[in-house]
């Protein structure tokens, strides 16, 4: 069931119809029977129900032992267990070929003719969200953040919450067990600010990335043609047409929610005015970096390994070199492990772990040396001209990690940055050529258009909420908006012969 389907629209509709229409105590079952309808409509299969079952009991038994033997031993065993049990169905799902490719490299390596064949397991659609959320739970119910949900269907609503399983957000059970389980009235004001959200991001997704993807996969797609010019705008419209796809995506599922008064996490806050790598990711998928922090990287940094590796550095060098190594190791596994998180193959650990890591490493290192220098040679940091500068270096650099992410292999994102180098000067100066790669004049302006409403939208984000500063203005200008956005996606949104509804590029993670 995609996003920007009238099979989703549809059963959105029913879906809230009979949210309002219902009595209020059990509006919650209305939501859950709609997400377990919507998971298994995408994973109907008896393998798929067993794997989502499996991830539910684990997480709800779990929680309830963790709390009876709080301050015990058992607790913190009972916690491993259950992170074990679901941890451990993630990866035979989903990462099981990255093992058995990592097998075969080291036989190869050491000539040992013993190769592993690839296996082919189905997963449920989201099952690398919500098995997440459900570990973060369990935590949080160890840490004593909150109590376990003693109704095992109250549980299944929110790990299963259909809005949230075909793109996140990661959603903390201490914030939204009011959210899901409290009566909500019909709000006029909530119908409209969800409209607009919706139709947001499904301008960004038909009128944008749909548009951005036909060139980028004809480039992508014949790199002995397209080289050199066409593959760096490939490489930056990959970027946009990842976050037009992504955060479209989002803005649907939020306004959907905002509708049945349920308020998720934002998931980005215009990432493409970030100055570095590190401010970069603390705007884009917002709530997967901050499970992530509180889940792996602050216990990591408290682990025995960790710190006695930060205790041997220590008497060698000294307590601030100390500091920096655990510090690094703990970001560069960290960085490995969301990598992993978005798909089984060394494309994304590379393009979206161990580069980015790399970056925000340097910065780290080098940003020091880099100010003083310009202060020495007297160039101004806090100028409008040098955060442009900074802007763009930020885009540059994420683009170019995602050449990995969207290679088919490390050998094919190799070939494809090798091919940037085949420089023909000439196209430069050819204006037909560039349309030559999937989008013509006219969808160029198009797109160009789009993009600069979109970057406008973006920066007005910084200053808050557009939809509250929308509806502010007069009621003329509200609706003139809303047509404009909608006759915008009937007119050019690109849903016509060859478009493809199953290409979202973060569905069934």
């Amino acid at each position: 069931m995609i996003l920007t389907s009238l099979t989703f629209l549809f059963f959105s509709i029913i879906v809230i119809l009979i949210y309002f229409i219902v009595p209020k105590r059990i509006q919650w079952i209305v939501l859950l029977a709609s997400s377990l309808t919507f998971l298994f409509y995408n994973s109907l299969t008896v393998s798929n129900i067993i794997s989502v079952l499996i991830v539910l009991i684990s997480a709800y038994f779990g929680a309830i032992l963790i709390q009876k033997y709080e301050n015990t031993k058992k607790s913190k065993i009972f916690l491993i267990l259950t992170i074990l049990f679901i941890l451990g169905e993630l990866a035979l799902l989903k990462y099981s070929n990255l093992f058995i490719v990592t097998i075969n490299h080291i036989n190869n390596l050491f000539n040992i003719n013993k190769q592993f064949n690839m296996v082919s397991f189905s997963s449920p659609i989201g099952l690398s969200y919500y098995a997440l959320i459900m570990i973060g739970y369990v935590i949080d119910v160890y840490r004593g953040i909150c109590k376990p949900q003693k109704n095992i269907l109250k549980c299944a609503l929110f790990m299963s919450y259909f809005p949230i399983l075909t793109s996140g957000p990661f959603i903390r059970y201490d914030k939204m067990e009011d959210e899901l389980y409290t009566k909500h009235k019909f709000s006029y004001d909530n119908l409209c600010k969800g409209l607009v959200r919706i139709l947001w991001g499904v301008f960004k997704i038909l009128v944008i990335s749909q548009r951005l993807s036909l060139f980028v996969n004809t480039v992508y797609g014949d790199i002995n043609t397209f080289n050199g010019f066409f593959i760096v705008i490939a490489a930056m419209f990959f970027t946009l047409q990842l976050y037009t796809n992504f955060s479209g995506s989002i803005d649907i599922i939020m306004g959907v929610s905002k509708i049945m008064g349920i308020n998720l996490p934002e998931n980005f806050t215009s990432p493409f005015f970030s100055k570095t790598i590190t401010e970069f990711w603390r705007n884009w998928h917002i709530t997967l970096g901050a499970w992530l922090k509180d889940y792996v990287f602050y216990p990591l940094m408290k682990s025995n390994f960790i710190q006695n590796i930060g205790n041997f550095f220590k008497k060698l060098f000294g307590k601030k070199v100390s500091k920096k190594v655990t510090l690094y190791l703990s970001m560069l596994i960290m960085w490995i492990l969301i990598g992993i998180w978005h798909g089984g193959a060394y494309t994304y650990i590379i393009g979206s772990g161990i580069l980015q890591f790399i970056y925000i490493f340097l910065e780290d290192l080098l940003g020091p040396i880099v100010h003083k220098i310009n202060e020495k040679i007297g160039i101004k940091e806090d100028v409008f001209s040098y955060k442009l500068y900074q802007c763009i270096r930020t885009f540059l650099l994420f683009s170019f990690a995602m050449i990995f992410f969207r290679a088919t292999s490390v050998s094919n994102g190799v070939d494809i940055i090798k091919h940037i180098f085949v420089y023909n000067p000439w196209v430069l100066f050819d204006n037909s050529s560039i349309y030559t790669a999937g989008l013509d004049l006219i969808d160029f302006r198009i797109l160009i258009i789009s993009l600069v409403v979109l970057f406008i939208v973006e920066y007005l984000q910084r200053k808050g909420s557009v939809t509250d500063m929308l509806f502010n203005q007069n009621i003329v200008f509200r609706w003139l908006v809303l047509y404009l956005l909608i006759f915008a996606i009937i007119i050019f949104g690109m849903y016509g012969p060859g478009y493809d509804p199953t290409v979202f590029i973060y569905r069934g993670f």
